[in-house]
């Protein structure tokens, strides 16, 4: 391999890319691009945004009305995992699992607010932050349930699943919706 030469490219470096579009005749200039359509809708629409804030409040009255429901439902003495340690711990999952939603759509939205318009007020490094806290708050509120009760860890584990089941019920309503509104 040492009696090669290495390969050298072809032709001059690409110094700039003004370089690039003076060599490419029918490419325009970033400068000289048409205004994009996709761009020019990139004002959030008052009616879409509307959905998407009903949206939300029913994934948030889901997730609690799914906790109650479980909470009560531990309750019952044929189930396997009863008794007031794991609905107690379910109760807080669910509260838990609410406020992280909650938090976790406040985060998307600053970093996507801050993303479209520049002159944002919510600064990004306060977005990461409250969005890692979210992450370090669960963990201590399950390490002081495991070191109280087992069975109460469990109920808290369940009680943070409670988005999944809102969100499922959100893609049931929306589809039955979407059917509804097309016939």
């Amino acid at each position: 391999m040492s009696d090669q030469e290495p390969i050298q490219p072809q032709g001059e470096p690409v110094e700039s890319s003004d370089a690039l579009h003076d060599e490419a005749p029918g490419i325009p200039s970033p400068e000289n691009w048409p205004d994009s359509p996709e761009l020019a809708s990139a004002e959030p629409n008052p009616a879409e945004m509307a959905q998407y804030d009903a949206m939300l409040a029913r994934v948030e009255k889901g997730i609690l009305i799914a906790g109650a429901i479980c909470s009560v439902a531990v309750l019952w003495p044929w189930t396997p995992f009863t008794g007031w340690p794991v609905a107690a711990g379910l109760a807080l999952g669910t509260v838990m699992a609410w406020l992280n939603f909650r938090w976790l759509a406040q985060s998307v939205n600053a970093i996507g607010e801050r993303i479209v318009y520049a002159g944002s007020r919510e600064r990004g490094r306060a977005a990461v932050v409250r969005g890692i806290g979210r992450i370090f708050l669960i963990a201590i509120v399950a390490y002081g349930i495991f070191s109280c009760s087992v069975r109460g860890l469990v109920g808290f584990l369940a009680g943070l699943a409670m988005p999944v089941l809102a969100l499922m019920c959100e893609a049931a309503y929306e589809l039955f919706a979407a059917r509804r509104r097309s016939s």
